[in-house]
C-alpha cells in the first residue's frame, strides 16, 4: 500500500516524543516511516539499517531478530534492552520460533529461542518426528529435542503460540490439533480434538475456522450458515485441553453461555 504524505506527516506529529520506534511493511520489506531520534536500541546499529537482511519473531512482547552470518538477539523494544543469542551449536539448523513463559499477570519469566533442525515423516507418512535446538534464558544453554507426532504436521510455519506452547492445524488428520510445550520434559505431541467439528472428512472446514489467543489462552472460532442466519461460535481450550464454549454471535446479536463443547 502507499502512504500519503499526509498520513505521514500525522504519525510523525503524534509520535515526535518517542525515542524509538519503526512503521514496517513485512509484505514488501520496506521501511515506510522511520524516528529513532539517536537511539539504536543498544543494538550494533539502527533497527531500521539491519530489518531487511532479518528475520522477525514475537512472543508477550519480546522480539527474536536473526541476521546474517547467525546472529541473533532477543529484547525489549520498549525497555530498549537486549540480549545477544550464542549460535547455535548445529550449523545446518535455523531459527524457527521464540517462546515466552508468563506469570499470572502476564509478566514474562523466561524465553526459549527454538531452532528447527529437521522434520522427518515416519509410519508411512501418517506421523512425524520434529528435531529441534533450544536456548534457554534461565540457563544460557543449548539443548536439542526430537518430539514424536502421531499425524504429519503439513506446515510448520502455521501455529499459534501460548504461553510456551506451539498449537499446529494443518495437519494430515482433520479435526485436531497437535500441541506441544517446549518448556516440558515430554517428547511427545499432544492430541487435541477441534470443537464442533464434522464426523466426516471436510476440506472448506479450515476456511470457517479460526485460532487465536486472548488473555493467556487458545481460542477457536468457527462460522456455521443456516437457513435464516449465519452462527459464529468461539470456544476458550482450557488448561485440561477440553472446550469450552463462550460465545454465540447471531446475524441478530449475541449472547453468553456456559456450554462445555
Amino acid at each position: 500500500m502507499e502512504i500519503s504524505n499526509r498520513i505521514r506527516r500525522l504519525f510523525l506529529s503524534l509520535h515526535q516524543n518517542s525515542t524509538s520506534w519503526l512503521l514496517w511493511c513485512c509484505r514488501r520489506k520496506e521501511e515506510l516511516i522511520r524516528f529513532y531520534g539517536c537511539e539504536t536500541w543498544d543494538l550494533p546499529e539502527s533497527i531500521g539499517s539491519i530489518i531487511p537482511q532479518v528475520r522477525l519473531f514475537y512472543s508477550n512482547g519480546l522480539v527474536l531478530i536473526r541476521g546474517y552470518h547467525r546472529h541473533c538477539f532477543v529484547g525489549n523494544p520498549v525497555l530498549q534492552q537486549w540480549v545477544k543469542i550464542p549460535p547455535s551449536p548445529n550449523d545446518s539448523s535455523r531459527v524457527y520460533c521464540l517462546v515466552t513463559r508468563v506469570d499470572d499477570d502476564g509478566d514474562v519469566l523466561s524465553f526459549k529461542v527454538v531452532w528447527y533442525a529437521s522434520l522427518l515423516t515416519t509410519n508411512n507418512n501418517l506421523s512425524c518426528t520434529l528435531s529441534v535446538l533450544l536456548y534457554s534464558s534461565e540457563t544460557g544453554l543449548w539443548t536439542s529435542k526430537i518430539i514424536h507426532c502421531p499425524h504429519q504436521i503439513t506446515s510448520l510455519t502455521d501455529y499459534v503460540t501460548v504461553n510456551g506452547t506451539n498449537y499446529y492445524s494443518n495437519l494430515s488428520q482433520p479435526g485436531v490439533l497437535v500441541a506441544h510445550d517446549f518448556y516440558s520434559e515430554s517428547d511427545q505431541f499432544r492430541v487435541i480434538p477441534l470443537p464442533d467439528h464434522p464426523n466426516h472428512s471436510d476440506d472448506g472446514d479450515l476456511k470457517r475456522r479460526a485460532l487465536t489467543t486472548s488473555e493467556g489462552f487458545m481460542m477457536c472460532m468457527r462460522t456455521l450458515a443456516q437457513k435464516e442466519e449465519t452462527v459464529i461460535k468461539v470456544w476458550r481450550l482450557n488448561n485440561d485441553d477440553s472446550w469450552q464454549l463462550l460465545w454465540k454471535v447471531f446475524d441478530n446479536g449475541f449472547f453468553n453461555t456456559e456450554e462445555e463443547a
